[in-house]
């Protein structure tokens, strides 16, 4: 199927699959380094706490720029904005495979952070775009998928290549990948229409930009030092300069003519509810595959290897629902199945932190598994609502705002992981297994926050985003729009 294919509405599989390769591409970077973080500081002769600044400079980088993302693709299209990302992205990961010296691999983390920051907001903006509400839920299902496997996946597949062809090719497997993506984001994404094309935003509000990004850096790294206790002043200083910034960029946004963060989508309860309960769902869900790889490891003893394939059992509940997550959205309604999920999700986190190392394996794998069931559910049904009600025109603001707010819950629910595994230990008894007690508190809380993320979402009405329940009543209600054809590309 070709791009020539679509819907008279627009919507394309090839569209949404490009685009979800390049997620995935993406958000494995950002965390694959972290086994190999003891590998990268032996080779370039740094302490690994030092190496971790490659990891934190990409956090940092995809955070402080999505915020721009929406303007460039308005100023020069989605699809050319999208092409120059990916091959920033592919440029980038050689940069880093031959860094010599940490300054090196951190800048080119840099230029992958500014190549990430593209590809997401944009290429999701790509894809909702040209999406009927009636295919809504099916286009936002092939773009969560990426989100879902790719912090679970990410340790394992790192070690492995670590161990067995060096950390280099962690960046360099992103070039063959990253050329055939071009290649077929090139051929199968179509180029805005003339009119769109016409329509030049005014220049950019640099003040707010100004405050965006400082706000951004200010929480990711003072959210990154908390969990150290000697750094808790510098941590407390971030933290306030990221909310006077971001405070600031939300007043001015509400007053300025053309503001960098369009926040008229908040007017929308699902998209309000989506990005409020749904950031509290999403820190919870990332909390998981950070907190569980350590548990097996430091509190059970488990190697890297084993406790990466364990963990991989909540890729396979991710995959493992997703045939079915549509038609669950389609017959229960949004509020009842992520609802459900997110008792689900707190629940499996719950039994995690009471498993020991003498449960059966069959009944660790059997618990993963409903674990990456339920976070698959759930983080399908917030990513579709949110956008069930915004019109196509804000639809731009909206995927930069989403995404801008993703990134930032990714951050807090590591941070508020390893804080909590930190807090503990610090005031365990010295009798309590070493690392054990505190990822279990951790688990427990965070299962908790789990739980408060419905409070948003139980507010809305039990109708809410039915009409992208049922696609063919919604697209016999919607004009046929022109198909789009191999010469409308560029």
């Amino acid at each position: 199927m070709t791009a020539t294919a679509q819907t008279a509405a627009g919507w394309s599989r090839p569209v949404a699959l490009t685009v979800a390769a390049a997620f995935f591409l993406e958000q494995i970077d950002g965390t694959i380094l972290a086994t190999a973080l003891p590998a990268i500081a032996r080779d370039l002769g740094v302490r690994p706490g030092d190496a971790g600044l490659a990891m934190t400079a990409y956090l940092i980088t995809v955070a402080a720029c999505i915020p721009v993302s929406g303007w460039l693709s308005e100023r020069f299209g989605g699809r050319r904005v999208f092409l120059v990302a990916v091959a920033g992205f592919v440029a980038a990961s050689v940069l880093c495979g031959l860094s010599s010296s940490l300054a090196m691999l951190v800048a080119g983390r840099v230029v992958q952070g500014v190549a990430g920051a593209m590809m997401v907001p944009v290429g999701r903006f790509i894809v909702l775009a040209g999406t009927a509400k009636a295919d809504l839920v099916r286009a936002v299902a092939y773009l969560t998928w990426p989100a879902l496997a790719a912090p679970v996946i990410a340790p394992f597949l790192g070690g492995v290549i670590t161990q067995y062809a060096g950390w280099p090719w962690i960046f360099f497997v992103n070039v063959p990948l990253g050329a055939v993506l071009l290649a077929v984001a090139w051929r199968v994404i179509p180029a805005a229409d003339s009119a769109a094309d016409s329509a030049v935003p005014a220049g950019i509000d640099v003040r707010t930009l100004l405050l965006v990004m400082a706000g951004t850096v200010g929480l990711v790294v003072g959210l990154e030092l908390v969990a150290d206790t000697r750094r808790l002043p510098v941590a407390a200083a971030l933290l306030a300069v990221a909310a006077l910034g971001l405070g600031w960029a939300v007043r001015r946004a509400r007053r300025v003519p053309t503001p960098l963060l369009d926040l008229r989508s908040f007017a929308r309860p699902t998209f309000r509810a989506a990005n409020t309960g749904g950031v509290a769902y999403r820190v919870a869900v990332n909390s998981v595959p950070f907190l569980l790889p350590l548990l097996l490891q430091d509190g059970f003893g488990w190697s890297p290897v084993e406790a990466g394939l364990m963990v991989m059992w909540v890729f396979v509940g991710n995959l493992a629902i997703k045939p079915v997550t549509t038609p669950l959205l389609r017959a229960l309604g949004f509020r009842a199945l992520i609802a459900a999920s997110s008792a689900g999700l707190a629940a499996t986190m719950v039994v995690c932190a009471l498993v020991t190392p003498q449960t059966p394996v069959a009944v660790m794998a059997a618990v993963f598994l409903l674990s990456g069931v339920f976070r698959s559910v759930g983080y399908t049904g917030y990513n579709t609502m949110q956008f069930a009600d915004v019109p196509a025109g804000q639809m731009n603001g909206a995927s930069t705002l989403s995404s801008t707010v993703v990134q930032l819950a990714n951050g807090l629910g590591i941070a508020l992981a390893a804080v909590t595994v930190r807090a503990v230990d610090a005031v365990a008894h010295p009798a309590a297994p070493s690392g054990l007690l505190g990822y279990r508190v951790a688990l427990v809380a965070l299962a908790v926050v789990a739980v408060l993320s419905t409070v948003a979402l139980l507010r809305l009405p039990p109708g809410a985003a039915d009409h992208v329940r049922h696609p063919r009543r919604e697209r016999a209600a919607e004009p046929a729009g022109p198909r789009t054809t191999r010469s409308s590309r560029a």
